[in-house]
């Protein structure tokens, strides 16, 4: 097995992820990123305790405390009243579940595990990579890429997004579409916001249709805004386009101060918006001599933060299958019998924590029993030693 030649397609973080396991297992994946370069995209992040064990059990332990912030504690806020409605104490976090609550930029995740991947694996990574086309054989995959050149792999992974062309090669069929939702963000250095007082940790204000959010990043020099809201369209041709500050404005008027405050912090050139869009849960995350991760298994909606968890722990989980196996087969058979029913689980749940979090009556966040990540259990799962 530890002969095999692998190819990831996708070098985000699930796709580096599963680099860095199987690299640790004795294999030498070739990771394939469409991108020119490894630069610095998107904004805060949540690494949630379940991926926390995942990336200690890949010896990340110590970059992450150097990188990532932890939040002590998370507040959701009424968006008229400012009461707070939901309180959750995450001190207790490492104790409840082995592991920390932390949020980083996505950049420096990225930054660790690339890092931590080419130190083991240092021609491991291919740029400017997009793979045009793949066919899978009986002796193995062939993967075409843009500029006409060939590659063969025993094993493919399919780490290449929401709009995966590896899923669309091995399943065929099923379409994205758009959820009715947006997402606005913006990163606000800390030194801009004055004399703004914020309790610590992350603080949510949610209302009918709308949900915003706050928290610090690089350890309170950046705080990360996100507003998730309900929209008829989505019409923009990029997935991530510059929003127009009036319109989240517009969309948040007379929510409390703090929130507008953070809106009027946002530099107008580096606010973006998109769309969020899904794809019907699948019945098999593999086929002959592919395995797919991350959203281009099971993409999330972003109201339960598991989007990248999930994708860490597709990463652990398939690396360690690969490690315990005698045969291909049987690696992909423990993959899918380990992680169908989980994702499948947390797709679920991740949409039905976004009705609840903008339901019409933001009154019920206090008044229901709480139903999240917590009293779901998701937090006690360990990818490194779930059974497989």
């Amino acid at each position: 097995m530890d002969k095999l030649s692998i190819a990831i397609v996708g070098g985000g973080i699930g796709g580096l992820t599963a680099a860095l396991g199987l690299a640790r297992a004795g294999f030498r994946p070739v990771v394939y990123e469409q991108a020119p370069a490894l630069g610095e995209v998107g904004a805060g992040l949540s690494v949630t305790p379940n991926a926390v064990k995942g990336l200690a059990f890949l010896g990340l332990d110590d970059a992450l405390s150097k990188m990532a912030s932890e939040p002590l504690q998370q507040i959701v806020r009424h968006h008229q009243t400012n009461q707070v409605m939901v309180h959750i104490d995450r001190k207790p976090c490492r104790t409840q579940y082995g592991a920390a609550y932390l949020q980083i930029h996505r950049a420096d995740m990225h930054q660790i595990l690339v890092k931590a991947f080419t130190e083991m694996v240092p021609d491991g990574i291919r740029l400017d990579a997009a793979v045009a086309s793949m066919t899978t054989g009986e002796s193995g995959c062939t993967l075409t890429m843009s500029n006409g050149t060939q590659t063969t792999a025993d094993l493919v992974i399919g780490a290449d997004g929401l709009r995966s062309n590896v899923r669309q090669w091995c399943f065929g069929g099923d379409a994205v579409r758009y959820t009715g939702h947006v997402a606005y963000r913006g990163l606000i250095p800390r030194s801009d916001l004055g004399d703004l007082e914020m309790a610590e940790g992350s603080c949510a204000w949610a209302g009918p249709g709308r949900v915003f959010l706050r928290y610090p990043l690089r350890g309170g020099a950046l705080i990360n805004c996100v507003m998730l809201g309900r929209s008829d369209h989505w019409a923009e041709e990029s997935w991530s386009a510059q929003a127009d500050i009036a319109e989240l404005k517009g969309a948040l008027a007379g929510w409390p101060d703090e929130v507008q405050r953070l809106i009027d912090a946002i530099n107008k050139d580096r606010c973006f918006k998109w769309g969020l869009f899904d794809r019907a849960p699948l019945s098999s995350i593999t086929c002959p001599r592919v395995a797919l991760l991350g959203d281009a298994a099971h993409p999330m909606l972003p109201f339960f933060a598991q989007g990248a968890a999930s994708a860490i722990e597709d990463g652990v989980v398939l690396s360690r299958c690969m490690a315990a196996s005698r045969n291909l087969t049987e690696a992909l058979e423990r993959y899918q019998h380990a992680r169908l029913e989980r994702v499948t689980l947390m797709q679920a749940q991740s949409s039905e924590g976004g009705e609840r979090l903008q339901a019409s009556n933001t009154e019920n966040l206090r008044k229901e029993p709480l139903k999240n990540e917590d009293t779901l259990g998701i937090f006690h799962y360990d990818p490194a030693s779930v059974p497989i």
